[in-house]
């Protein structure tokens, strides 16, 4: 099979340390094709980021990693040969704890629902942010993440792939390392845990009168 250019949108506001690792992750990728990096770095929403760095990159396909994560070094060959004739791909994923009790510690995600459908990811998210790649046309179809969005915006943006009958597919690999630490939005401390639960009871009630 032939390779083409994978491009791996980094998108923050400011490096909390990590993005050395973040970027080495990519480097020392097995993937035998191409990879555009691309940092997009403006003190705005993590949608806006993801948007300024989808319009400048050139890829077939697009990835997105965020500064404090990184990648397993199969991460992007096995999603692009998992591809096939899909619009976006999901797979699994691994926790890194970086403090408290679980420091050290590595936790499995793996989906409870590997392709589910429209009404069944409103209902429930089980889709892992960081394990997804997107081909190219998805945003010439369904548009670019919601800049009004700043938490949980990959999960609407999901929800409007398949509200548009977007085919998703399933890697059974692992195909990401995100850290667990109080600076999260998805993961972190009480606060943000329940800013980002109401948003996603807000994207959730956005939907739930939507039919496929």
């Amino acid at each position: 099979m032939t390779y083409p250019l994978v491009s791996i949108i980094i998108p923050y506001r400011t490096d909390r340390g990590y993005l050395n690792k973040a970027i080495s992750s990519i480097h020392r990728q097995s993937y035998p094709g191409a990879i555009e990096i691309i940092e997009s770095n403006h003190d705005a929403s993590v949608s806006y980021n993801l948007n300024q760095g989808i319009k400048a990159s050139s890829g077939t396909f697009i990835k997105y990693l965020c500064e404090d994560d990184y990648l397993p070094t199969n991460s992007i060959k096995d999603s692009v040969e998992g591809m096939k004739d899909y619009d976006f791909i999901n797979g699994k994923a691994i926790a890194i704890y970086m403090e408290g009790m679980h420091a050290g510690k590595q936790l499995e995600y793996i989906p409870e629902r590997t392709n589910p459908t429209f009404e069944q990811l409103v209902m429930y998210n089980s889709i892992h942010g960081g394990s997804l790649m997107y081909r190219r046309d998805v945003f010439d179809k369904v548009g670019f993440f919601d800049e009004t969005i700043d938490c949980a915006e990959e999960y609407e943006f999901n929800m409007r792939c398949l509200y548009n009958d977007l085919k998703l597919g399933y890697v059974d690999a692992f195909l990401y390392f995100y850290r667990r630490h109080g600076e999260q939005k998805s993961l972190g401390n009480g606060v943000n845990k329940m800013e980002r639960q109401f948003k996603i009871y807000s994207i959730r009630e956005r939907y739930s009168n939507k039919k496929t």
